[in-house]
């Protein structure tokens, strides 16, 4: 059930990082040309394009014009840290997940939101609250905004036990192709409060993210909650003390997951 939803690109992608990670090809080898890949994955050429234009974006590898594409450093592949969302998380955890969705409603511009997702300061947004359960335990808070070209595709869908991604990605064919993640302090205030069933004022982790497609195109920016009793995020450096640092591109960052508390069934 989980590979069916997961995009024909990301399962390509996949199959080629394996194939790079595990030595079949080597710095520099040449991959196979678009037509090769469509014809042996039995996809189109776009959804071959979306996948190369993710490994791209890993640095895995680089295109030459004319010339196809190429296998970059494989050694960035061991500091790959993939954009995950709630749903792939509580699958690792062993967990089963779902949503129970508060409202989905168009709302006035918040300057920051409207910043974040680069739009016109007086531009109206869509809205989404949602409590996400693992196991059927409150263990989170989302509120997201949209802007209202991918907001309004989701009015009639179902928020309960669809993510966003699945949706935006296999649905609407949107491919998300990276984000950003921010985390900080919170305070739960008397709505989240009531629907986490914390205290007013509890302590809260709170992570802003702001997921992309192509062209540097904003999707969504949301606001998670976490009880920090619940749930915490683990992260796993590397270093290599042979490699000159003030060359490196970001923290070898091997891996960032959050871990949970473990619930009976």
């Amino acid at each position: 059930m989980m590979a069916e939803h997961i995009p024909q690109y990301q399962k390509i992608a996949c199959k080629l990082r394996e194939e790079i990670v595990e030595g079949y090809y080597s710095e520099g080898d040449k991959l196979p040309s678009e037509k090769r890949l469509c014809e042996y994955f039995d996809v189109s050429r776009v959804t071959v394009r979306h996948a190369l234009q993710l490994l791209e974006n890993e640095d895995l590898i680089h295109k030459k014009q004319g010339l196809g594409a190429f296998v970059s450093n494989i050694d960035v592949a061991n500091k790959l840290v993939q954009l995950t969302d709630f749903s792939e998380d509580m699958r690792k955890a062993g967990f089963e997940s779902k949503s129970k969705l508060i409202s989905l409603e168009k709302t006035g511009p918040v300057k920051d939101v409207n910043t974040f997702l680069e739009l016109r300061p007086d531009m109206k947004l869509i809205r989404i609250d949602r409590v996400r359960l693992a196991n059927d335990k409150a263990v989170a808070f989302d509120r997201t905004w949209l802007p209202p070209a991918y907001g309004q595709l989701l009015f009639d869908e179902n928020l309960t036990t669809n993510t966003l991604y699945e949706l935006i990605e296999d649905k609407y064919e949107i491919p998300i192709i990276g984000g950003k993640y921010q985390i900080t302090a919170a305070t739960a205030d008397e709505y989240i409060a009531k629907h986490l069933g914390v205290p007013v004022g509890s302590a809260l982790l709170e992570i802003d993210r702001c997921s992309r497609t192509y062209g540097n195109k904003k999707i969504y920016f949301q606001k998670r909650y976490y009880n920090p009793d619940q749930v915490s995020y683990e992260v796993e450096l590397s270093r290599n003390e042979n490699t000159d640092v003030s060359s490196r591109k970001g923290l070898p960052l091997k891996e960032f997951i959050p871990k949970f508390a473990k619930y009976e069934q």
